[in-house]
């Protein structure tokens, strides 16, 4: 039978509340001589032994919370890390599987002597070859994973990412998930964002870089004239330029930054989506 921690912590703070209240309310009649049992004195010693155990108890039950917290963290890192490499695996697969029809194309092209045509295939099957073999290092095999997945989502749908990574994320265990929600947040507002507007204009920008205190993540990307609104409106739940019910993102990666302790700057100038996110290092480094 499966032990839920939650039920027996609720429980047994309950019931510490409640003699708790007992004792104090007996010591509080005592004064006016009301209510009093025979022997309260040992009634009063009895309730207090109980509420030290329910004491030692409930250090047992916040430690067994707090590691349950930790092992639910790490298993959402976990799914992260096995979503995303579900994702890879498909796309060598794919890959794989085309193989032979690339290599017939190939042949014939060579039985043809179409030398022209064949350059021309071969740099395009290399180019392809090259975004599934994409290698993205942040520092951080979580945000590696992401970016990558993201990348190549962005490809698919005829975007162009420009990244930009000039110093490498120290972060630790503790912060990993808030980290990857600013960041997967904010790549998926982009790819929306973008996505819409003709293929000359389907570009992201990002950018990692560092000074002596912060981490700066900046991401920017295109807008169309009729999304100018004011740059306050973007951070606010429920607003979205791109359709109902998606305007949680920027809202989530306030409230993620916030916890962190760090800042949001938003630009909206020139019909250019400019976001960027600032984070104290030790913030993210100590865990």
């Amino acid at each position: 039978m499966k032990i839920n921690i939650y039920k027996i912590s609720i429980f047994v703070f309950v019931i510490q509340a409640l003699f708790t209240v007992i004792l104090l309310n007996n010591g509080y009649m005592k004064s006016y001589s009301f209510l009093q049992p025979v022997h309260a004195e040992l009634l009063e010693l009895i309730f207090g032994f109980i509420i030290i155990l329910l004491n030692l108890v409930a250090v047992v039950v916040v430690k067994s919370l707090y590691m349950k917290g930790l092992e639910d963290e790490k298993l959402k890192s976990t799914e992260i890390k096995y979503a995303n490499l579900i994702e890879q695996n498909r796309i060598y697969r794919q890959h794989h599987h085309d193989l032979k029809n690339h290599l017939t194309v190939i042949h014939g092209l060579l039985s043809l002597e179409k030398y022209t045509e064949l350059s021309e295939y071969l740099d395009s099957y290399i180019h392809s070859i090259n975004d599934v073999l994409l290698k993205v290092d942040t520092g951080v095999d979580e945000m590696d994973i992401l970016f990558t997945s993201e990348i190549q989502e962005a490809k698919h749908k005829n975007i162009e990412v420009n990244l930009v990574l000039k110093t490498k994320i120290k972060c630790s265990k503790r912060h990993v998930l808030d980290l990857v929600g600013i960041l997967g947040n904010l790549f998926n507002n982009a790819i929306e964002a973008v996505q819409e507007l003709d293929l000359s204009s389907r570009k992201i920008s990002i950018i990692f870089y560092q000074d002596p205190l912060e981490y700066t993540f900046q991401f920017i990307n295109p807008m169309s004239a009729t999304n100018a609104n004011s740059d306050r409106l973007f951070v606010k739940e429920g607003f979205s330029t791109k359709g109902e019910d998606r305007g949680q993102g920027l809202a989530i990666v306030s409230k993620l930054v916030e916890r962190l302790d760090g800042s949001i700057n938003i630009d909206t100038a020139n019909h250019q989506f400019r976001i960027m996110v600032e984070i104290p290092k030790h913030n993210l480094e100590e865990g």
